[in-house]
This record gives structure tokens, sequence and C-alpha cells, in this order.
């Protein structure tokens, strides 16, 4: 037992010290939004992001991004995880465009919501254009030429 107290007294020390440490320009940037980012919001830190981060989690997060409730900026919707996706894994997709398979390109297309029988079809027009949809580094133009490529795909 007082093995367990010291490990949860010494994750806690360390909490407190990153918290204290690392400091993220705001909790909506770093935990999202939702009621977790209301509550935390004139705080900064690791300990309130992560305080924010699990609110917005266990309250409402998912239904807070999807309808923009609660303080969620437009591109908390599926548009900004689009983004988010493309900009985590940039070079990857570039490389699974190209070749026109890949785990990633397999699932950007079925985050843009293209129905499983297009999806053929989707990938060889984003493998066509790859060379304009990858002409800018930019995540923006990259995803806004995907856009313009799977246009004729969304439903």
């Amino acid at each position: 037992m007082k093995k367990m107290l010291s490990r949860v007294a010494m994750v806690l020390g360390l909490v407190m010290f990153a918290s204290s440490a690392a400091q993220a320009s705001s909790t909506q940037e770093a935990a999202g939004c939702g009621v977790g980012t209301m509550v935390f919001k004139d705080q900064h830190g690791l300990l309130y992001n992560l305080l924010a981060t699990t609110t917005n989690g266990m309250l409402f997060g998912t239904v807070s991004q999807t309808f923009g409730l609660l303080n969620c900026p437009a591109d908390a919707s599926v548009s900004g995880k689009i983004a988010s996706f493309i900009d985590f894994n940039k070079p990857q997709l570039a490389s699974e465009v190209a070749q026109g398979k890949g785990e990633r390109l397999a699932a950007l297309v079925e985050m843009y919501g293209v129905k499983e029988s297009d999806r053929p079809a989707a990938i060889a027009a984003l493998k066509a254009n790859q060379v304009v949809i990858f002409k800018d580094s930019s995540t923006a133009a990259i995803q806004s030429e995907m856009n313009k490529t799977l246009q004729a795909y969304l439903s």
C-alpha cells in the first residue's frame, strides 16, 4: 500500500512539475473545445490542458465538435480533423497517394465520407492528381486540392 501511495505521489509530483514547466499558448489550442475548455479557459500549462481534455472527453466533447457547440470553432468539425490528419501524416500520405494504396490513404478517403463503392475510383483520382495536390506544402493547400479532387465522390 505504501509503495502504491508513493508511486501516486511521484506521478502527481511529475505532473505538477511538467505543468509548471510546459506552457501551451492556450487551453483551446491544446485541449480542443467543449465544457473543459470553457471551465479552464484562462488557465495555462499541462495540468490544466489535461484536465480540460479529460473533461471535454467525458462531457459531450464529440457532440460539441460535431454541432459546433460549447466554444467549438467551425474547424473542429470533420474538415478540421481532416486537416489535422493531413498535417500529421503529410509525408506518408504523399507517398501513399503516389502509389494509390495505403492505410493512411484509405483512412483519409473514409474520413471524407466517400462511399465504400466509390473509394477505388476516388483513390485513383487522387493518384492521378498527386502532383497538383502536393505541389504546395501547406496543409490548407493540400486539403483544398483534395477537396476539389474528391468532390465528385462525396455524398
